[in-house]
């Protein structure tokens, strides 16, 4: 989203959602330029092919398909989504497509309000790190919003193909929308290690290492168990000997 005014494509197979959507749109988000209205798959692949919107607005069930397939098509694209839907037991799945959101049909005025905010948010914050300039806080997107979390709070980050989950001293999962790379590009070293190809620990998490001839294992705080890779094994060691 490189423009101060952000494109967006509808994908609806619904007129009257469609119609609804649009007119909430209008009235609401002022920053948001509609540039097109679909109701297909093919529809949709050709629109996005073409114009290369900054946002789409994705129902699931679709004329012929369904919007998962749309993103299949671009899992390199560069556009956000938000799914527009009127089924409550996707959400998971498009954790995996990394959605910027998910609204319920029907779309309320304050859920496109919140949208809106939180779009100037990831504007103004795009190529920005992940955590604040104090290292002590961390502001992680999620399907519903950004969660501010402490440091301290985080045991692991753990990578689940297209979306990861953080694994709090509390017990809780959440997941974000964002890739192990994504998190060790703004991480702190002082704080978080990548340990694995499916893992980045936070080094104040560990409480002993377990080492045999094959393997590498670091103990959590919260008895979580932690493999380290091969290729990671050594740079580990060192680590951890250091910090003692």
């Amino acid at each position: 989203m490189n423009s101060s005014v952000i494109s967006a494509l509808l994908i609806d197979d619904e007129p009257d959602a469609l119609f609804v959507l649009s007119t909430l749109i209008k009235r609401y988000c002022p920053l948001i330029n509609i540039v097109g209205e679909v109701g297909s798959v093919e529809d949709g692949l050709s629109f996005i092919q073409r114009q290369e919107p900054d946002l789409v607005f994705l129902d699931i069930d679709l004329e012929r398909g369904n919007g998962f397939e749309i993103l299949d098509a671009f899992p390199q694209g560069r556009f956000k989504v938000v799914f527009v839907t009127g089924h409550d037991d996707f959400a998971l799945q498009a954790f995996k497509y990394r959605a910027l959101h998910y609204l319920l049909k029907p779309v309320s005025p304050q859920d496109l309000i919140q949208l809106a905010n939180e779009l100037v948010t990831v504007k103004n914050t795009e190529n920005q790190p992940v955590l604040t300039a104090s290292s002590h806080r961390i502001s992680l997107p999620t399907l519903n919003g950004t969660v501010l979390l402490d440091t301290d709070e985080i045991m692991y980050f753990e990578s689940n193909e297209r979306y990861s989950v953080v694994l709090l001293s509390s017990g809780e999962k959440i997941f974000i929308s964002l890739s192990l790379k994504n998190i060790m590009e703004c991480a702190s070293p002082q704080h978080f290690m990548q340990v694995h190809h499916s893992y980045i620990v936070r080094i104040g998490a560990v409480r002993k290492i377990q080492k045999t001839a094959d393997s590498l294992t670091l103990m959590l705080k919260d008895k979580s168990a932690i493999p380290v890779s091969r290729r990671m094994r050594s740079e580990v060691l060192r680590r951890f000997d250091s910090e003692g």
